[in-house]
């Protein structure tokens, strides 16, 4: 506080010596992605501040500085505020804050229909989940997007994001206080997917198995004292599904008791303590009769170690990154009834870095940590991990997986525009030869500019969007609809590429 000056002086150093930045309108409107109808009444929050829009779509918020930075986010019953899934929320920065905003509010997709048995009788209580095909630049995923229980008449309905979908019911067993059991089922099958736009309907009437059941029960060997073990049963067909413990049944000392349906399976059965993952299989063939007296065997996953080999061609004033500072990852591509289970390398201790995954196909992929390193070559035995899946079958170990790194990188900077307007867009680089890396993804500043500071040696195709979109790049086809935005680059060693990019629009993505 200035004292002994007059009042016109004190308020012209408060505001100028002070440096205090002017105070600022933040305002925009939002809108129905699908139709561009303004929505009212959506609860618009930013930062600690929230209120709700006008007839007309529109918000303000004042007395903000110009110079901060703030976290928006739109929400109202019936609407997602993002074709991505988790993604509800907006940074805005400075100059961002000083311009109106147009916010797009996507309205959900519905999943009806009927789940009824073979003589055309509703199935109650049959647990259904709509499967999200997700892509980021870890790979592939199957996140659960909507799931619900039939009701007395069959009837499901689930309200899930626009996207691609399957649906899938759950191996349910003791169907209306009954020995039968509804098994599992998963529409499309085969590589299909069911593709739900903003604000449209689709309804389908599933007709699975109904099947009666016989009790099991199974007697788990394992080096833990307490817990008992998750467990799975895969079918003849390949098809794999959980299976449920029977709670309150009287089975033999020490034994799980579960139900299943005739045929033959096996069973599946994991535990993680932390410091041990164990892992059994069982094979167990059901004849129309309850069993009693089947083991199952668990013993600790072996570790496959991973080894951290330097390029020749690289410089020595780096140290090499650490396994875990690569973000390595061995994603499970496994059938979509049991979704996707990734395990992370790890070091426990003096160990060495290894993975402990169950038997099964994977994906080996690298997350960017930024280190200015890169995976040029990764193999497990005769594998090559950036071309091939890695198959790893039961008591697999000692065997390491050899990644080979280098510092040899090269860079990209360059802008991006809206409508021939700088501005802040989502960036994504996809390389044309194998990665372990699907895509690296990248926002640019509130004035268009981005820089990717050190990327492999190669060729890529580049596309930015408005909003964040992620997709299977993999696929040729993904890009097709925005081929006039895709840019391709070719990045050399020891040098920086620039690049300049058009943003797909919002109005023009294809939810």
């Amino acid at each position: 506080m200035c004292m002994g000056l007059p009042p016109l002086v004190a308020q012209k150093i408060s505001t100028e010596t002070i440096g205090q930045p002017a105070a600022v309108t933040f305002s925009g409107v939002v809108i129905n992605a699908a139709t561009g109808v303004p929505v009212s009444r959506a609860l618009v929050r930013m930062n600690d501040r929230a209120m709700l829009t006008d007839h007309e779509g529109k918000f303000m918020f004042d007395q903000l500085t110009s110079s901060g930075s703030a976290v928006v986010e739109v929400r109202k019953p019936g609407f997602y505020a993002s074709l991505e899934p988790g993604l509800q929320s907006i940074m805005l920065q400075g100059v961002q804050l000083t311009s109106p905003i147009t916010l797009r509010l996507y309205p959900e997709a519905l999943i009806t229909g009927t789940i009824t048995g073979p003589d055309g009788s509703p199935l109650s209580r049959v647990f259904v989940s709509a499967l999200n095909s997700v892509y980021n630049e870890t790979g592939h995923q199957w996140l659960p997007s909507g799931h619900s229980f039939t009701n007395s008449r069959g009837e499901f309905r689930l309200a899930v994001p626009p996207g691609d979908y399957r649906i899938a019911t759950n191996f349910s067993p003791r169907v209306g206080g009954t020995t039968n059991a509804v098994l599992p089922l998963a529409v499309p099958s085969g590589q299909e997917l069911i593709h739900m736009g903003s604000g449209t309907e689709q309804r389908f009437d599933l007709h699975p198995v109904v099947s009666q059941t016989y009790l099991v029960d199974v007697h788990i060997e394992s080096s833990q004292e307490r817990g008992f073990p998750n467990l799975l049963a895969r079918s003849s067909d390949g098809s794999i599904f959980p299976v449920m413990v029977l709670h309150g049944e009287e089975a033999a000392s020490g034994a799980m008791r579960v139900a299943l349906p005739s045929g033959t399976f096996t069973l599946i059965a994991s535990m993680n303590r932390g410091e041990v993952m164990e892992y059994g299989e069982a094979n167990v063939t059901v004849a129309d009769q309850n069993l009693s007296g089947l083991v199952l065997r668990m013993a600790p996953v072996a570790p496959i170690p991973v080894q951290i080999v330097v390029d020749p061609g690289s410089t020595s004033d780096k140290a090499p990154p650490s396994p875990q500072q690569l973000g390595l990852t061995m994603q499970n591509a496994q059938a979509v009834q049991i979704g996707t289970a990734s395990f992370f390398v790890m070091a426990r201790g003096n160990q060495e870095a290894s993975f402990r995954p169950t038997p099964g196909v994977y994906r080996f992929t690298s997350r960017v940590t930024g280190s200015g390193w890169f995976i040029k070559s990764a193999t497990y035995g005769t594998t090559d991990l950036l071309r091939e899946n890695m198959t790893v079958t039961w008591g697999a170990g000692g065997s390491p997986i050899v990644v080979t790194v280098s510092n040899q990188t090269g860079g990209l900077q360059g802008s991006t525009r809206l409508k021939s307007t700088p501005a802040s867009s989502w960036i994504d680089l996809i390389p044309n030869s194998p990665s372990a890396v699907p895509f690296y993804a990248g926002r640019s500043s509130a004035d268009g500019a981005f820089s990717f500071p050190a990327l492999p040696p190669g060729t890529y195709q580049v596309v930015c969007f408005e909003s964040r979109h992620s997709a299977n790049y993999r696929d040729p086809s993904v890009l097709l609809p925005y081929a006039t935005y895709v840019r391709s680059v070719t990045i050399n060693a020891g040098n920086k590429a620039t690049i300049d990019l058009d943003a797909v629009p919002d109005t023009e993505l294809h939810p």
